[in-house]
């Protein structure tokens, strides 16, 4: 699926198959917002920053929750600690500042798999995307 996305939309991105860890390791927390008829949130920071929900509400004034295990599964059909920061339809991404700011970002996508993108493909690659300041 992920390997699909990146083919038929030309993306320079690439899944190596091994886990890599460095400064620029990002993830993707998904933000159920209520009423659950709202489009969900995939916040993309980098793994050393913890999001700051009251940031988020700031832009987006629902209540606002992070998704449990099996809700993330459901709408995004990634486990939810290896959800990648494309090919997930349906929901708004929001892209920390200090990610964005990154040459590279490199994502767990398996056990023993990481994503490696730039941040400008991730923006060009979601239908809704923003940049913002969300983590502390």
């Amino acid at each position: 699926m992920l390997e699909d996305f990146i083919e038929v939309n030309e993306l320079k991105a690439r899944i190596v198959e091994k886990r890599i860890l460095n400064s620029s390791s990002a993830k993707c927390e998904l933000i159920m917002r209520e009423p659950l008829s709202l489009k969900p949130l995939l916040a993309i920071h980098l793994c050393k920053d913890s999001i700051d929900m009251e940031k988020i509400r700031k832009f987006f004034s629902d209540k606002l929750r992070v998704a449990e295990s099996r809700e993330a599964f459901q709408v995004t059909g990634y486990e939810k600690d290896y959800m990648p920061p494309i090919s997930i339809y349906g929901v708004i991404v929001i892209l920390d500042e200090k990610a964005a700011n990154k040459e590279k970002l490199y994502f767990l996508v398996g056990e023993e798999r990481t994503l490696i993108i730039e941040p400008k493909e991730i923006i060009e690659a979601n239908e809704e995307c923003v940049v913002l300041q969300i983590t502390g």
